[in-house]
């Protein structure tokens, strides 16, 4: 018998220190701007940053977890001492993951995302706007502005809490 979550994680392994979370999840979130708990020398997502996203996509329906049971996977692509995903290999761990939504949390994540996935989809620059949401090869893309920066701030907060419902689990569309 194939043990699938071994198969994956193994897949994975190279590129270990840019994902955090289920590697088996429905739910891919993409980071292209370090936060302070990044630039602080700490994993991927272990910051208010990670916490907020459990929360978020806990009241969203895609279950809820913390950072030890995280049911949504996230990927930074810019870690501090390490060379910056290429785009190739940003849609490589995208289709091993092989989520059913993508959610760019900044504006380095969708212009990362676009340049990834562009030749599967050569509208994708027009179609994933900042704040905007289109389907690539099947899988929904959500464009969120600044998620970090808008937790400092109310005003943001809100707006990328409406930019984030766009993102609900199948069984709740």
């Amino acid at each position: 018998m194939i043990d699938l979550r071994a198969n994956i994680t193994e897949q994975l392994d190279a590129y270990a220190p840019y994902i955090r979370g289920n590697v088996l999840a429905s739910l891919l979130a993409v980071k292209g701007t370090p936060g302070p708990a990044e630039l602080a020398g700490r994993p991927p997502f272990s910051g208010a940053d990670g916490l907020a996203l459990d929360k978020a996509f806990g009241r969203l329906g895609w279950g809820f977890g913390s950072q030890g049971t995280r049911i949504w996977s996230g990927i930074l692509t810019n870690l501090p001492g390490l060379p910056t995903l290429r785009p190739s290999e940003l849609r490589l761990v995208c289709e091993i993951v092989d989520p059913l939504t993508i959610v760019a949390l900044d504006e380095a994540a969708r212009l990362a995302i676009i340049d990834a996935f562009s030749a599967a989809n050569r509208n994708l620059k027009a179609a994933l706007l900042p704040g905007a949401e289109c389907r690539v090869l099947g899988r929904q893309v959500v464009s969120v502005e600044g998620f970090e920066e808008s937790l400092a701030d109310e005003g943001a907060k809100q707006r990328a809490w409406a930019q984030l419902k766009r993102c609900l689990p199948p069984s709740v569309r």
